[in-house]
């Protein structure tokens, strides 16, 4: 049974989880509403095809053809054959990349989830630009500490080193969300069932007949 669903958040302002009363009172309570929507789409499909390595060639030029890279794939010949794409697309072409894939076969699984990142992202900005505004006020006091007083110099040295390796982090997460939500995650698995004629069915029964005569039960 194909399955589809697109778990789409409503679209209700959001409270931003309390950081303190001042980072509170910077935030406006329209922020969600007014800023722009930071979503995350990613698919899943799984479908049968006639052919998996014909079908792997078509889903390589469709990927090209819609503005995506493929990040992994990963191939299994054994009684089914097998295949599976992990691939990065446009959000914004993400259905239709998975219209065009599931026309290579008969689909078995489908599903888009849509995760709505914007408060998330707010708070984040909200924990970074209090973070900066902290460094600046320490690096303010650094200056202003004399020659004689090493040992506060070196203490503060310490915090903000402390502090810009955090804020690269915080940063650099944000971007990453801003990546993720430019370009989405997609997943394909092919499947492909060998039939097996009458001396490959014949084969297998002696294999299994085999394996039972010298299985040795404890």
């Amino acid at each position: 049974m194909v399955g589809y669903s697109a778990e789409v958040p409503s679209a209700p302002s959001y409270v931003v989880p309390s950081m303190s009363a001042s980072s509170n009172s910077s935030l406006n309570r329209n922020s969600v509403s007014t800023a722009k929507r930071v979503v995350v789409k990613t698919g899943s499909l799984n479908l049968d095809t006639s052919n998996v390595r014909e079908a792997s060639e078509s889903i390589e030029q469709i990927t090209v053809a819609q503005g995506g890279h493929i990040l992994s794939y990963d191939e299994r010949d054994d009684k089914n054959k097998d295949a599976s794409f992990s691939i990065r697309v446009p959000a914004q072409n993400l259905v239709s990349m998975m219209d065009q894939i599931a026309a290579l076969g008969k689909v078995t699984y489908r599903k888009i989830t849509v995760k709505d990142k914007t408060r998330e992202m707010i708070a984040q900005k909200a924990r970074l630009d209090k973070l900066k505004k902290r460094k600046s006020r320490l690096e303010a006091i650094y200056r202003s500490l004399g020659t004689k007083d090493m040992t506060a110099k070196l203490e503060l040295e310490e915090t903000l080193s402390e502090i810009e390796e955090e804020i690269f982090t915080m940063e650099e997460g944000m971007r990453q969300m801003q990546k993720f939500a430019q370009f989405s995650k997609l997943d394909v698995s092919l499947s492909q069932k060998t039939i097996r004629g009458p001396v490959g069915a014949a084969l297998d029964g002696a294999s299994w007949t085999w394996d039972k005569l010298f299985t040795i039960r404890e």
